[in-house]
């Protein structure tokens, strides 16, 4: 799921197509929306939105508009998702040949953060990921690229006297929750 919210200009995302994945994470996209003082009007749906999710959206006082088959011009937000598509896209390409794509939906709170830190604000002169989560510090959450070959430390309790003081991994981001969300993308349709 893809969501654009106008007035701050920020891309929303989260995985999975089944219907409660999609009411979950819709729940999580107003929630933040809301908490931020961006109280969705009006959500533009595609045609195939479930029953579910629309009655959903009426009960939090939401007005949708379903868009018509085929045509993604009226829909303002076929832009943010291609733009969404293309920075994601990007992000696959440029990471380890041998980064396994099963990985690659924790990849999305970073390509979210960076995407959302390089769109202006339609309200004031901040970016949209300033806009609905504050300044970032980039001393203190610093970013690397993403699927890039890591060695993750152990603890000393939990390797031996002579083993390596590291094991292989994956840089997926950096530690921090979804920007958007309390959900991580995977817990969302668990």
């Amino acid at each position: 799921m893809v969501a654009y919210n106008y007035d701050s200009n920020a891309i929303l995302a989260m995985t999975s197509r089944t219907d409660p994945a999609l009411l979950a994470a819709y729940k999580c996209i107003h929630q933040t929306l809301t908490s931020r003082g961006l109280q969705p009007k009006l959500q533009r749906l595609k045609n195939k939105a479930s029953t579910t999710l629309k009655q959903y959206i009426l009960d939090k006082g939401v007005d949708f508009q379903l868009t018509t088959a085929g045509m993604h011009r009226r829909n303002a937000a076929e832009r943010a998702i291609r733009t969404f598509k293309n920075h994601f896209m990007a992000i696959l390409c440029s990471t380890d040949p041998e980064f396994p794509l099963r990985l690659s939906d924790r990849l999305l709170p970073q390509a979210l953060t960076t995407l959302n830190l390089l769109r202006g604000l339609r309200i004031n002169p901040k970016s949209a990921y300033a806009q609905l989560n504050g300044a970032i510090d980039f001393n203190r959450t610093p970013m690397g690229p993403p699927g890039t070959r890591v060695l993750v430390h152990e603890l000393t309790e939990a390797r031996g006297t002579w083993t390596p003081h590291a094991i292989p991994g994956w840089y997926i981001g950096p530690k921090s929750p979804n920007p958007f969300c309390s959900l991580t993308p995977r817990e969302a349709w668990e």
